[in-house]
């Protein structure tokens, strides 16, 4: 069932993306395009995908870190597998709903238990949104002028990408900080599917819930004097929401283009990912394109801002979506074969016995 619904979801973006690339193209010249691409900068290029692997790798760190700090044994290896396989079952559910359970379960695998692993995730995530949020702040305080010549009548969409953030790190922070919070919202959960019949005994749940949410306060009570942590992985998450800016930047230098500072055009990325992140597609993909060449067309022509959006999703989705499928594929092949291990031992040892 999770695979068919996963193939459907890959069928989606396919079909999504496709039709977003006959709207963006029909009327642009397909061999200045072409050129444009065949002349890039190989070496610019090469930075592109090093600072798309870097946004994957960073996170990875981050996971670590906090990780360590909530007294699990972890390797940076490990975390960095934990962090291509969200990002890959992120790229292919709706919302980025399908990466943080599929990282629980590798993490668990690998003996994290759930509570350390769910404070990870959403600890994490609370930073992640909180460094978006920053960068923004910065924007506006500094850049102000050129953020409202540039974002022009999407501003309402910018608008609705940042409150949608800031609510999220209140919600998400409940669930963390409060002692019940967690608690409360599970419950409640359970509640409204056993209204809708979807959950059917509802007690038992709530007792799986209670041992599971018992481990899990453990690790928020712990996060809670541990802000040292916190201020370490902003840091480091802060770097990580850079490297994925900056791709476009080193793409834009690739196709030749200047007149615009590298802050500039991280900016312009920047206000890209508020404004669609949003919008419950599989990776973004198709309004992501589409609202990329919107927003660079005034910087850099038309027909180059679709080749800038070829090059940058290239290098900062693309590219990375397949490493992540690799490294997913690679996982479950080493998972399977440490199963049938144990299984072999287990018959080994009844064998003796």
């Amino acid at each position: 069932m999770h695979k068919k619904k996963y193939y459907l979801n890959i069928l989606f973006m396919a079909v999504l993306l496709g039709l977003v690339f006959y709207v963006i193209l029909k009327e642009e010249d397909l061999g200045e395009i072409f050129n444009a691409l065949k002349d890039a900068s190989l070496i610019f290029m090469f930075w592109a995908a090093v600072a798309g692997l870097m946004y994957v790798i960073m996170e990875g760190i981050s996971m670590q870190i906090i990780l360590i700090s909530l007294g699990c044994k972890t390797s940076i290896l490990k975390c960095t597998k934990y962090s291509f396989i969200g990002f890959f079952f992120n790229a292919i559910t709706p919302s980025a709903t399908g990466g943080q359970p599929m990282q629980v379960i590798y993490m668990n695998n690998d003996g994290i238990n759930m509570g350390a692993s769910s404070v990870t995730l959403l600890f994490w995530t609370i930073i992640y949104k909180i460094a978006l949020v920053i960068i923004e702040m910065f924007v506006f305080i500094f850049m102000h002028g050129f953020a409202k010549q540039y974002i022009g009548r999407h501003m309402w969409l910018f608008v609705i990408g940042i409150i949608v953030n800031v609510v999220s790190i209140f919600l998400y922070s409940i669930v963390v900080f409060s002692k019940n919070g967690a608690r409360n919202i599970a419950y409640f959960a359970t509640w409204l599917l056993h209204k809708f019949h979807i959950v059917k005994r509802k007690e038992k749940i709530e007792k799986k819930l209670d041992k599971l949410l018992a481990s899990y306060n453990e690790g928020a009570e712990y996060m809670l004097s541990h802000m040292k942590t916190a201020a370490i992985v902003l840091f480091t998450t802060i770097i990580q929401r850079v490297s994925y800016f900056v791709v476009t930047w080193f793409v834009y230098k690739a196709l030749g283009c200047d007149g615009y500072t590298c802050i500039q055009i991280i900016v312009l990325q920047s206000f890209v990912s508020v404004c669609i992140d949003i919008l419950p597609f599989p990776g973004g993909v198709g309004v992501n394109e589409g609202f990329f060449v919107r927003l660079f067309a005034p910087v850099m022509g038309k027909s180059m801002a679709v080749s800038a959006m070829l090059l940058s999703r290239g290098a900062s989705f693309y590219v990375i979506l397949v490493v992540s499928a690799v490294i997913t594929l690679m996982a479950q092949i080493h998972q399977i074969h440490m199963e049938g291990r144990k299984i072999k031992f287990k018959d080994n040892k009844n064998r003796r016995e």
